[in-house]
């Protein structure tokens, strides 16, 4: 091997020959674009390659992308959620103001006995001292003698308003004499003013209802309207208060009580609260100024209601019982 290559390097043309060979197999490829590198010339400067991203980090900022977009977009749903539902929800509400329902759906509760509950259209009833009820005038929970509004000069329990408008006396607690106070002639069926029964006091008159069949005493003065084929009456004080008679189908053909009780179930009230005449039985409501009744047939609810002109301005409570103990159903 050793004397091969002194042989070569002896001949100045083999040499030459070996060296353009080596040159010739070391040179690199032709470039793209069909430029080619000639033989013995320096090669041409490759071109700069453009940075290309990992395929891992372009998905990594889409990724990111998705996630700022979301968060966004819970963003705004929690804000709108805020501002259009629990906002308003959480805001005060404005009073709700609720007028004073007089009609017969009422709460009521139990009613102030009066003397007697015999039927005072029809039946004369003796008043005996020793048996009679008088409820004293600082007892009557229908008026007070310290309302300046309805003053009670001799404090009978009767106005002087209502006084003069049964024509008797305001500074006498016994107009007529007989030793019986006004107050208690009048809620028994008497009249104050003389002997005999409330229905002969010339200041009072009867309505009679047709359709219905049912009287009831009233003050002689007062105009009456009848509405809607006689089921609707009503009474006109000169202090522009009314007293009205509503009628209703009694559609169950319920006795009072457990009208009353379906009717208003949320008061608890027991039989021994119950009114009863020869021709009805009835119920005061809780603010006493609607009293229920139904008559023996139980074919009609009957409602006489007082309906001041004020609230809370009863100016004439006294007479309102009256009419309610005068009333009578044929």
């Amino acid at each position: 091997m050793f004397k091969k290559k002194k042989k070569i390097e002896q001949n100045p043309e083999a040499v030459n020959q070996l060296n353009q060979d080596m040159v010739v197999h070391n040179m690199p490829k032709a470039a793209k674009l069909g430029e080619a590198y000639a033989v013995g010339m320096e090669p041409a400067p490759l071109p700069v390659a453009t940075a290309v991203q990992p395929a891992g980090t372009k998905h990594r900022t889409t990724g990111i992308i998705i996630m700022i977009s979301g968060v966004l977009v819970i963003g705004i749903l929690v804000y709108l959620s805020y501002r259009f539902v629990i906002a308003p929800a959480a805001a005060p509400q404005p009073a709700v103001i609720v007028e004073p329902d007089i009609s017969p759906a009422t709460t009521t509760v139990p009613i102030v006995e009066t003397a007697t509950t015999t039927d005072l259209a029809t039946t004369t009833v003796p008043i005996d001292l020793a048996t009679t009820t008088v409820i004293a005038p600082d007892q009557n929970p229908a008026t007070s003698s310290t309302d300046l509004l309805f003053p009670d000069a001799d404090r009978d329990g009767l106005n002087d308003s209502e006084e003069a408008l049964l024509g008797i006396s305001a500074t006498s607690t016994d107009s007529d004499g007989d030793a019986y106070s006004d107050f208690a002639e009048i809620i028994n069926g008497y009249d104050p003013s003389g002997s005999g029964k409330i229905a002969t006091n010339p200041q009072l008159t009867t309505y009679a209802n047709q359709a219905f069949n049912y009287e009831i005493l009233y003050p002689k003065g007062w105009p009456v309207q009848s509405l809607n084929d006689e089921a609707t009456t009503i009474f006109s004080a000169p202090d522009n208060s009314l007293i009205q008679i509503s009628v209703q189908d009694n559609q169950n053909r319920a006795g009072m009580l457990s009208w009353y009780e379906e009717s208003f179930p949320e008061v608890t009230v027991t039989y021994d609260k119950v009114r009863s005449t020869y021709s009805w039985e009835g119920i005061m409501g809780e603010n006493g100024l609607n009293f229920y009744l139904t008559d023996k047939n139980r074919q009609h609810i009957f409602v006489i209601s007082y309906i001041p002109a004020l609230e809370g301005r009863i100016a004439y409570p006294t007479i309102f019982q009256m009419m309610i103990n005068s009333f009578f159903i044929k």
